[in-house]
């Protein structure tokens, strides 16, 4: 590096130094000029010192994703173009829905379906109770009457049948009732014909218990005879059977109502799952960013996972430094890098140094980001990098404001109008055809930066500013 550097002072000082010996040539036949001759200058500054490497790199978007829908179709829309600025959050595609609009339409169906099972079924839970509390009134009434044909009537027991048989008739208009109503949900559709099968039974059975009441009345106020006896007995069997059968019921309405929640839920679900399928034909932006590339254009059918738009943050960008292997070792993590963007130059970190050697350039890939808040560095676009090697400043000037006679160099200085020949010592730094200067020169005086080679000391100058420092 320290070789290739003086090779590079030595060049510009052989051009310094002809460029001098012109200009003494000039000096000694033109003289001073009574007319001010139009110069540029620019104040000097203390600037960091860096190393021009000559890297260059082609920018990238610090973020990039690749959108794809998770469902396949037909896309709806896809308007955005490359170039376009989107925001986090928004929807730049879409899928034709009508299909899974239809599914969510069905799944709601499903739900209201199911609800309607719930109620069928708790309402036939609430009938086979009812009739268990039936059947246990027609054994307590069956096991009263054979207590009664033992004992033989009495007053009293006379109203005990007599109530026994109104209760009976109760229960028979209210088994009757609700057969009637199962009759017309099983009819609509609404209940099974299982559950149809049991009120119907259940209002047989009931029916049967008043006419065994009413017989066993009829029977009281004749008299008991051994024929009584039986018919009381098997009337009390025939209540034991009648109460089993309404606990059956019973436990196959508790069964029916588990199995209505069970098809609620797995509705429920379905929907959910539809909804989530709707949702997923609309494409959002994950970052606030730039379409990059577009894939696909409205009307074209897509598979699902298929890209679509390729969206980029360019807020920051980064940029891939080929460095060679033997200069890898300046490069650290953190480090300020100058790049430049035709006339414009930005401050980049490096972010990684890459653990190994491309076998086809023999280099070592360096990243570097670049803050970009106003998105005017484009991804694609190619710029120059140097690395700045060390932590001091110091004074750079452009070549062509140092003339060498041969002797030692010196620069012109703009002082109240007038061009001042002052010498200085250059450095061994030079950072994009500007040389150091380690003495000669302050900051915040004005030199002569274009047009020096044409002046004599204390030549009457015009300046415009422009130039460089």
């Amino acid at each position: 590096m320290n070789k290739q550097r003086a090779i590079i002072i030595f060049t510009l000082s052989l051009s310094i130094a002809m460029t001098g010996c012109s200009t003494e040539k000039k000096d000694a036949a033109l003289g001073s000029s009574a007319q001010p001759t139009v110069v540029r200058t620019a104040i000097v500054k203390s600037t960091p010192l860096h190393t021009a490497y000559n890297l260059s790199g082609t920018l990238q978007a610090y973020e990039e994703n690749t959108l794809a829908f998770q469902n396949g179709g037909t896309v709806a829309s896809a308007y955005l173009t490359v170039g376009t600025a989107v925001q986090k959050g928004a929807v730049i595609a879409s899928l034709d829905d009508a299909d899974y609009k239809l599914q969510v339409a069905q799944a709601t169906a499903s739900i209201l379906e199911a609800q309607a099972g719930i109620d069928n079924a708790q309402a036939n839970l609430q009938a086979a109770t009812s009739a268990i509390q039936s059947a246990d009134a027609g054994i307590t009434g069956a096991r009263a009457n054979v207590n009664k044909v033992n004992k033989g009537a009495r007053a009293q027991e006379k109203q005990q049948a007599q109530a026994t048989v109104d209760k009976a008739q109760s229960a028979y208009n209210k088994a009757k009732t609700d057969s009637e109503r199962t009759q017309k949900l099983f009819e609509a559709g609404a209940a099974t014909a299982s559950d149809n099968e049991n009120a119907r039974l259940n209002a047989t059975a009931a029916l049967k218990d008043l006419e065994q009441a009413k017989e066993s009345l009829s029977l009281l106020l004749e008299g008991a005879t051994a024929e009584d006896h039986q018919s009381a007995q098997a009337s009390f069997q025939d209540a034991l059977a009648g109460k089993s059968k309404a606990l059956a019921a019973s436990e196959q309405a508790a069964a029916s109502q588990k199995q209505a929640h069970a098809n609620y839920e797995k509705a429920l679900v379905a929907k959910g799952q539809a909804e989530l399928a709707l949702s997923r034909t609309r494409l959002i932006s994950p970052v606030n960013g730039v379409i990059l590339d577009k894939i696909v254009n409205t009307g074209d059918l897509v598979a699902s996972g298929q890209a679509v738009y390729r969206i980029g943050s360019i807020y920051r960008l980064k940029v891939m430094l080929p460095v060679p292997d033997s200069e890898i070792k300046d490069w650290k993590k953190g480090q300020q890098v100058e790049l430049a963007l035709y006339e414009e130059t930005r401050q980049g970190t490096v972010s990684n140094v890459y653990p190994s050697t491309s076998t086809d350039t023999g280099r070592v890939n360096v990243e570097i980001v670049i803050n970009n808040p106003q998105r005017d560095w484009l991804p694609g676009q190619v710029i120059k990098a140097a690395q700045q090697v060390t932590d001091k400043n110091g004074i750079l000037v452009p070549a062509e404001a140092v003339i060498n006679t041969g002797s030692k160099p010196f620069i012109f200085k703009d002082i109240q109008g007038k061009a001042v020949k002052t010498p200085v010592e250059l450095g061994n730094q030079v950072v994009d055809n500007q040389l150091q200067i380690v003495s000669g020169l302050r900051e915040g005086e004005r030199i002569i930066v274009k047009g020096a080679e044409n002046l004599f000391d204390g030549n009457a100058i015009q300046s415009e500013e422009g130039g460089r420092p």
